[in-house]
């Protein structure tokens, strides 16, 4: 697996030759050969390279600072510690995009074998390691839910670490919260040793600082999300299938409910619905995911609901 560390190394390199060449006495006419010749062997390999998009996970977590002893050694227990909530932080980002995380209860263990990744080999300059997802018999037409569950725990950290404070208020209207739990665990340890980390994908490489990890460290503290799952009974009102949006009536409290609707529930189960027009009049028990956030500035707190399940009675 070719990440951009591996690519920025090849392009280095290259460059390092160019300038041998440059160099070179055109006296000195097997030198100039063989290094043309290498020359030419790294262009072609970058070219390749950029031009495979790839469509399977690969990442290389490289980590400097208090835990890395140079380039040739890192502390065991954090980079145990660090590529377990790593790895945890997958399974259960793509466990909840397919719509199979529960509010409680082992990640399924389809979706933990699925998110499955490998130590494929070692990053040196720092140190850090290459993961990558196990290869199928054939590489996917379109990427892997572990390549996008990858680049989606990227752009959550990147939200979550950033200066602007918006950025991290509109992902925790999103996040799952054991998705949130297990980034409290990752950021914690990163940032407790005193830790900084890069995160390189194919074709993009993301930078975190002591002062990012530590204004998220803080952030996430200071940040509270609790999730609950309650099946109530009443009267659906509405259902639109391609914003997955919904409210219904709970029939205990004469309550609205409103919110999204979860991957759980099919498209063509909520289609069928709005288009047999079966929900007037009729009763149904919902099953009901109550996600409640208490933010950081401690002044205020956000609701939200997701309809999870729906049976009619």
């Amino acid at each position: 697996m070719v990440t951009k560390v591996h690519l920025d190394a090849l392009k280095s390199e290259a460059a390092s030759v160019e300038a041998l060449i440059a160099r070179a006495s055109d006296r000195d006419i097997l030198s100039r050969i063989s290094l043309n010749h290498r020359l030419a062997s790294l262009r072609q390999e970058i070219a390749e390279q950029e031009a495979d998009r790839g469509t399977i996970a690969g990442v290389a977590l490289i980590f400097d600072g208090d835990p890395v002893t140079g380039s040739s050694a890192i502390d065991a227990s954090f980079a145990g510690k660090t590529l377990q909530n790593y790895q945890e932080l997958i399974s259960k980002q793509v466990a909840f995009s397919a719509g199979m995380l529960s509010a409680r209860g082992p990640v399924p263990e389809e979706a933990q074998e699925a998110a499955r990744m490998n130590i494929k080999s070692l990053v040196h300059g720092s140190f850090g390691f290459v993961l990558e997802e196990s290869e199928a018999d054939e590489p996917p037409m379109f990427d892997s839910p572990v390549k996008v569950a990858v680049e989606q725990i990227s752009d959550l950290m990147l939200d979550v670490t950033s200066q602007n404070l918006v950025a991290f208020e509109k992902r925790l209207e999103d996040i799952d919260f054991r998705v949130f739990n297990t980034l409290k665990k990752f950021v914690s340890v990163i940032y407790k040793a005193g830790a900084t980390m890069r995160v390189a994908e194919r074709h993009r490489e993301v930078r975190f600082d002591l002062v990012s990890l530590g204004r998220a460290y803080e952030r996430l503290k200071e940040t509270d999300v609790s999730q609950t799952e309650e099946v109530v009974v009443g009267e659906l009102l509405g259902l639109i299938p391609i914003q997955r949006r919904f409210e219904f009536r709970r029939e205990d409290k004469a309550e609205v409910l409103k919110g999204r609707v979860s991957q759980m529930l099919s498209a063509d189960y909520i289609e069928r619905l709005e288009k047999e027009g079966i929900m007037a009049g009729r009763k149904w028990r919902a099953t009901i995911s109550t996600k409640s956030v208490e933010h950081p500035d401690g002044r205020h707190a956000s609701t939200t609901h997701t309809l999870i399940d729906l049976v009619q009675i």
